[in-house]
């Protein structure tokens, strides 16, 4: 018996609820959360330059 063997068993209320249910939180190696920090850092220094880029080009179309 497979697991959607399982959830056809499930009444719509038990299946619906049971689609709420948060997985664990994954274990990262470190290099991993390394590079998560480091693409976070990174969207934090080009969105705001991608803003004033937007921003001094629309003053200087007008």
């Amino acid at each position: 018996m497979n697991q959607d063997d399982l959830l056809d068993v499930l009444e719509p209320a038990q299946r619906s609820a049971q689609k709420y249910i948060p997985y664990p939180r994954r274990k990262l190696s470190r290099s991993v959360v390394a590079l998560l920090w480091l693409l976070r850092a990174y969207v934090l220094i080009a969105v705001p330059l991608v803003v004033y880029a937007f921003v001094k080009a629309l003053l200087a179309g007008g």
